[in-house]
């Protein structure tokens, strides 16, 4: 396959080298403009820029397999013309949701392709929230994308409650998922805490998981012969999450497909998070 990236040449660099090691990419090629793509057959896209799912849409339009790196797109009517452009053409969309693709959460859904529970606690410094200048529902939305890919079923119920001051200047969240399966999801965001915590745990008939996402460390237990509770601790290098999707974006045009978080998952994310977005101060 030949490669293109689309993006400024110091960000371009670091993905012509992911992409450029797998063995079914023959070309990589690094352009400012879609234009400059010519023949090659996928293209990662580097942009931050409110225009970039206008740049996505004109490549899924002229075939290219697309991976969008930038924050996770909030506009719905976009992505949802992406979504179904992207099925009449039979191409690949892949959006650059860590949360998703990083190691941890790969070696999470592995483990557990059903969670029966997931309960997850993002707490921010608020001065750290402060000089990284977001707005809160950056953080729940990446984590509520993560449940709703990772439960798959259709969402029966969506309770949400946030503290009632000035929720743009930092506070906290909290979203309750039930699906039709029976199976729930709790998320509880804060980014006026005292301190930086963020750990993902869920469950199934057969293992409990838990991850601290800033240590990277990890657990798998079970119940042992002894009738006890036994674990496992595993170790991850955050630093490959874009190598490894690379390569997964990679696998799903070889093998034809979905990509690990794709549009359809962007958009049921994103109809979700207009219905939260009536209850609460985006």
């Amino acid at each position: 396959m030949k490669i293109g990236i689309i993006g400024t040449a110091e960000r371009a660099v670091a993905w012509e080298k992911n992409m450029g090691q797998h063995p079914s990419v023959s070309e990589v090629i690094i352009t400012r403009s879609l234009d400059d793509l010519g023949t090659a057959d996928a293209c990662v896209i580097i942009d931050e820029s409110d225009t970039n799912l206008d740049t996505l849409m004109e490549a899924v339009k002229a075939g290219y397999h697309c991976f969008l790196v930038s924050r996770l797109p909030r506009k719905l009517p976009n992505i949802e013309k992406i979504y179904h452009a992207s099925e009449e053409s039979n191409v690949a969309v892949q959006f650059s949701h860590w949360p998703s693709l990083a190691p941890a959460s790969q070696w999470m859904i592995q483990k557990i392709q059903k969670p029966h529970f997931i309960q997850i606690i993002r707490e921010i410094g608020h001065t750290d929230f402060l000089e990284r200048d977001n707005i809160p529902s950056y953080y729940w939305i990446d984590e509520l994308a993560f449940c709703i890919k990772w439960m798959k079923g259709a969402i029966h119920q969506v309770d949400v409650n946030q503290t009632k001051q000035a929720a743009r200047l930092g506070g906290a969240t909290h979203i309750f998922l039930r699906f039709e399966s029976g199976s729930t999801a709790n998320i509880f965001v804060n980014t006026a805490s005292h301190r930086n915590n963020h750990i993902r745990m869920a469950s199934d008939a057969s293992y409990i998981l838990d991850c601290d996402i800033l240590e990277q460390k990890g657990r798998i237990g079970k119940v042992s012969d002894g009738d006890r509770l036994f674990f496992q601790k595993k170790l991850f290098d955050a630093s490959r999450s874009a190598e490894l999707a690379s390569s997964q974006f990679l696998k799903a045009i070889q093998l034809n497909r979905p990509t690990p978080f794709g549009a359809y998952d962007l958009y049921r994310t994103l109809k979700v998070v207009d219905k939260i977005g009536k209850k609460l101060t985006l």
